[in-house]
């Protein structure tokens, strides 16, 4: 038994192809979409896991709306043995060994840590695991507590052990070979941790083209446009009449949907928290900006509790006492010490999905001093994400050449991911291929079916 499994940004899948007919494993009954398991990990102070819609659930009821409350806590000593510059009459001889206490602030409120985009930690060469409530975890025992979720749900679902998956990869997790390299390493360690002992890889795209082409029987050439939550990954390939597939090129970039919920926050949100807003007035009258640093924490939901350590947090308390629009400052002191954070990015995120089907949506959020009801139109989104529809239409331009070929041979361009559906990146698919039609692949499903077929044929 191999299975495909999609560990994604965003969500995971998986699935497993019978010869005849593919089926997706359900991999959170909780959802409205069973066989898509959101990528978040929340761990209690007790060590308890919660995955998927129940992570973020259980982080929504513990976690937000409590006081954020830092205590230093000694975590270790340092031992630094330095020269004797003088002595005294009844001092020793020799050098002198200085013991410090090595403190940390921890929030001692949080009843537990929420975890979220842990795949792009694999790109992260630095990012080895951290610390929760004492207990160390490994980014390969993180991601592996998903990935064990994942072989227990199969096992249940088929009825038989599972113990070989064939997962997929983005392009490049990083530019550098060796770091690249290393995080694929990571990840099949996770995946072994897991209780997986056959693991084999396929490039996200590659796996989207193997979908399309089960049901796409023709002479054709076809670009997979693969825009996930942490990467975008293209793939060139020309089919004969058969569908067999020749792979001409495949390439990535690293821009994914998480990107665009943080410029929808910097442009169209942010400044409801005083990003645009004076702190205070200076002796000459000028106004004072928030500084540059704390208006960047706020770019993800992650850095946000960073706004809370004591000298920041007292930036803040000082504009909503001085600032001509102190009722922002209360409303980013709220954000910050009654950990709304996540919350304000699930909206974010649902207001991007809206903007996918709608030309103007509201974000509305009322919790303790924070009372937004934004509207945000199509087109100011499209200049948010210029940075990133940029990157997008250059990696698309990279890849066709990287294929040796000219855009007018493309027969076909096939979207899959989330992010693949918003309008503005199908205009520029539009305009770069005029001459190819467009596909819109099973959004989510895609990867882990083409996963799955790419097992089943190499079982």
């Amino acid at each position: 038994m191999r299975i495909g499994i999609d560990f994604g940004t965003t969500h995971t899948s998986a699935a497993f192809h019978h010869g005849e007919r593919t089926q997706f494993i359900p991999l959170d009954r909780r959802s409205a979409s069973p066989h898509l398991l959101r990528s978040l990990i929340y761990i209690t102070r007790s060590q308890e896991a919660f995955l998927g819609l129940a992570a973020a659930h259980t982080f929504l009821e513990q976690d937000t709306g409590r006081p954020v409350v830092y205590e230093e806590k000694v975590v270790g000593t340092i031992e630094n043995t330095v020269a004797q510059q003088g002595r005294g009459p009844l001092e020793p001889d020799g050098p002198i060994t200085i013991i410090y206490d090595v403190t940390v602030e921890e929030d001692v409120g949080a009843q537990g840590r929420l975890l979220q985009s842990i795949k792009t930690g694999l790109r992260a060469g630095s990012y080895e695991g951290t610390n929760i409530f004492g207990r160390y975890y490994s980014l390969q025992e993180l991601i592996s507590l998903i990935l064990s979720h994942v072989r227990t749900e199969a096992e249940a679902t088929l009825g038989t052990e599972v113990r070989q998956a064939t997962i997929g990869r983005p392009v490049h997790f990083a530019d550098d070979p060796t770091a690249d390299r290393q995080a694929e390493e990571r990840l099949c360690e996770a995946a072994r941790l897991a209780g997986f002992t056959q693991v084999t890889f396929v490039p996200e795209p590659v796996a989207a083209a193997y979908t399309y082409l089960k049901q796409s029987r023709r002479p054709e050439t076809t670009l997979i446009f693969d825009f996930g939550g942490g990467t975008l990954d293209f793939t060139v390939m020309r089919s004969d009449a058969t569908g067999a597939p020749a792979i001409l090129a495949t390439h990535g970039v690293g821009v994914g949907g998480d990107d665009l919920d943080s410029a929808l926050m910097r442009r169209n949100v942010a400044l409801h928290f005083g990003v645009d807003s004076p702190i205070d007035v200076n002796y000459d009258g000028r106004p004072l900006p928030l500084p540059e640093d704390l208006a960047n924490l706020l770019a993800r939901w992650q850095t946000i509790p960073l706004l809370s350590r004591p000298q920041r947090l007292a930036v803040i308390q000082r504009a909503k006492k001085y600032s001509p629009e102190g009722d922002k400052f209360a409303a980013l002191e709220s954000l910050v010490m009654r950990n709304h954070g996540f919350g304000l990015f699930e909206r974010i995120e649902q207001a991007k999905r809206l903007l996918s089907e709608d030309e103007q949506t509201r974000l509305v959020m009322q919790a303790d001093a924070i009372n937004l009801d934004v509207a945000i139109r199509r087109a100011e989104f499209n200049l948010a994400i210029g940075d990133e529809l940029a990157q997008a239409r250059q990696g698309v331009r990279e890849a066709i050449a990287l294929a040796g070929i000219e855009k007018g041979e493309v027969d076909v361009v096939v979207r899959t991911g989330g992010s693949s559906v918003i309008p503005i990146f199908q205009q520029m698919l539009a305009r770069e291929f005029p001459t190819a039609r467009q596909v819109a692949a099973d959004t989510f499903g895609s990867v882990a079916s083409g996963l799955a077929l790419h097992a089943h044929a190499t079982n």
